[in-house]
């Protein structure tokens, strides 16, 4: 007796089977690649194509029509990071005013002193209550370079916005001597 082999016994189910869970297990390996490539994929870069189809459509005397289609275009956009640096404007072009919060007599004229030998543009010193703890240096919307640059003459200083568009309305930077100031 001789044994014949399963596909010599004309069993067709077993082999499409089998074939349907090859297939099958191919997608799901190659989906699952595909995930793994798309989650480990690096940088902030994302292109995207789009292609448009044109119709033209044609008629002739006799009244027949005939319709033509091609790509128009394709376009591939990549996204990229800048940095931007803002300069900062010359000590002459900047107006500051000093303001005593501490009660120091003739600390924020001294600090005036200091800023005009440094090229600023200063309006009078004047007192400013109530005390700040530590100094302060208040900016207006587009000067924040500028105040940072005057942490040379208060290293201790909090640099802020200026809330408070009725302060000092001639200056472009406000300086307030705080509790932590010293000359």
């Amino acid at each position: 007796m001789t044994s014949k082999g399963r596909h010599a016994e004309g069993d067709s189910k077993g082999f499409y089977r089998d074939l349907l869970l090859m297939i099958l297990g191919i997608v799901v390996v190659g989906g699952f690649v595909f995930f793994l490539l798309v989650l480990f994929a690096d940088g902030p870069t994302t292109t995207t194509s789009t292609t448009a189809v044109a119709a033209e459509t044609t008629s002739t005397p006799g009244g027949a029509t005939s319709t033509t289609s091609a790509p128009a275009t394709t376009t591939t956009t990549e996204l990229m990071t800048t940095t931007t640096t803002v300069p900062v404007r010359e000590p002459a072009e900047v107006r500051v005013v000093v303001l005593n919060s501490i009660g120091v007599a003739g600390a924020a004229g001294r600090m005036t002193a200091r800023l005009e030998d440094a090229g600023y543009q200063t309006l009078p010193a004047d007192d400013f209550e109530p005390e700040q703890d530590p100094s302060r240096i208040w900016y207006r919307s587009g000067f924040s370079a500028e105040a940072n640059e005057l942490l040379l003459f208060m290293a201790d200083a909090s640099i802020e916005p200026l809330t408070d568009d009725g302060l000092q309305p001639g200056a472009d930077i406000v300086m307030v001597l705080g509790t932590g100031y010293e000359e």
